[in-house]
């Protein structure tokens, strides 16, 4: 059982350090005064959301394997 937890407590890790680093910077420096990201902004907006929703799972799937294996160790 302790083997298992710590394989999917390492495998949330890698998912959630893979999906943050496919994040992009918030401010993203001074591209947006000349309008040059607006047409791909929608296709862009879902990506960041789908990554955000991710990140925000594997998070909290994180928390919960962190948990399990303190009481259990």
């Amino acid at each position: 059982m302790q083997i298992l937890l710590y394989i999917l407590h390492f495998l949330v890790s890698l998912g959630m350090i893979v999906v943050i680093l496919f994040q992009s910077e918030v401010g993203e420096g001074l591209g947006f005064i000349g309008g040059g990201e607006t047409t791909f902004y929608k296709a862009k907006r879902k990506m960041e959301k789908g990554l955000k929703q991710a990140t925000v799972v594997l998070a909290v799937l994180f928390m919960v394997t962190s948990v399990l294996i303190f009481i259990l160790h």
